[in-house]
This record gives structure tokens, sequence and C-alpha cells, in this order.
């Protein structure tokens, strides 16, 4: 078996353990990835950039396997406890992927995905062009994808109402670069859920 099938065995592994653990979530990740991907090809990134991208994007929950389901599941706000141990997943899902050499270079895309534009992020709030581009792709796509999904706290947004909501975080939670270049790709990038 060759590498790339090697890795594709690994990443469907890790997203079936996720989805056993929090049904729904593999779907959201292969919609992610298609998003941004989408949004970095049109950003220029490179075409073996993009592919790291790709599996960064499919794994960048994968850290969700060490946080409890429920709390996953709670509907209403979280308490601060409940926040601390959610926000865990970005940097728990290095222990989670390591010894994957293919997937090094992803690693540190999943890390920052919940980094802010503005430092206000985690885990380590770093800000601006110190988050690796490929994690202010993810975060983006990411936020949009859960904006237009059913969640078990709110529902879903029409397209509309979550790129106003993605703009009003444009400059705070976004890169303003990243986010012009996916509201160019959303119109004509339409994921399927995987069969």
């Amino acid at each position: 078996m060759n590498q790339l099938a090697q890795l594709n065995d690994r990443v469907r592994e890790f997203l079936t353990t996720l989805d056993a653990h929090n049904p729904g979530e593999a779907a959201h990740a292969h919609r992610v990835s298609v998003y941004a991907v989408a949004t970095a090809d049109r950003l220029g990134v490179r075409e073996d950039d993009l592919i790291h991208l790709k599996w960064a994007a499919l794994l960048h929950d994968v850290g969700k396997v060490s946080v409890d389901a429920r709390l996953m599941q709670k509907l209403g706000k979280l308490d601060e406890i409940e926040l601390a141990a959610l926000r865990e997943h970005a940097s728990a899902a290095e222990s989670v992927i390591e010894g994957t050499l293919w997937l090094v270079p992803a690693a540190p895309m999943i890390r920052h995905h919940h980094e802010w534009w503005n430092g206000e992020g985690y885990p380590d709030g770093l800000s601006g062009e110190a988050i690796p581009l490929g994690a202010r792709i993810i975060g983006l796509a990411e936020a949009y994808d859960v904006l237009v999904s059913d969640v078990p706290w709110r529902n879903r947004l029409d397209e509309t109402l979550a790129l106003e909501e993605l703009e009003r975080c444009s400059g705070k939670q976004f890169d303003p670069v990243v986010l012009d270049a996916f509201r160019k790709i959303q119109p004509l990038v339409q994921p399927a859920d995987p069969a």
C-alpha cells in the first residue's frame, strides 16, 4: 500500500472514531475541508500546501475525542469549566495525530484554528499573521459551516445571515483577506455530505 493510501486510511479511521464519539463530526469535517481548500485556492496557495490544508481541515476537530461527548451536545450556555474543557480540543489534537508523520505539516493549522485575528482566541492567543494561514482559513470555514448547520444549541442561519455574521467579525475574529476570498468562493461551493 502506498503512503497516500495509508494516509487516507488513517484519516478515515480518525474521522470514524470522532464521528462515533460525536455524530455529525465527520460530515462537518468534510464540508469544512471543501470550503477551506476552495478558499485557499482562491488565495493562490500552492498545490502541495493545499494538500496539507485538506488534511488539517478534515482533522481540525479530532481532539474532541478527548472531550466528554455530553458536553458537546449540551443545550444552552457552557459554564467556564465546561468551556475550558471544550477548548482543550485544539491542543489535544496534536496528541491524537502524533506519530502520523505525514500529518506533521497539518498540526499547526489544527492547533491554531480557534485563534482570532485580534489575539483573543485560543490556545495560544496568537494574532494577525502569526496565526498560520491554514488555521485562519479553517477557522473561518468552520464558523460558516456551524452557522449554516443545525447544532444542539442553535438553529441554522440562512447563508445571507451567516455571511453577515462573518462580516461583523471581520478584523476581530477573522482575517479580512481570508473572508474576502471566502465570500468569492462561497456561492460556487456547496459541499455535499459524504455518503
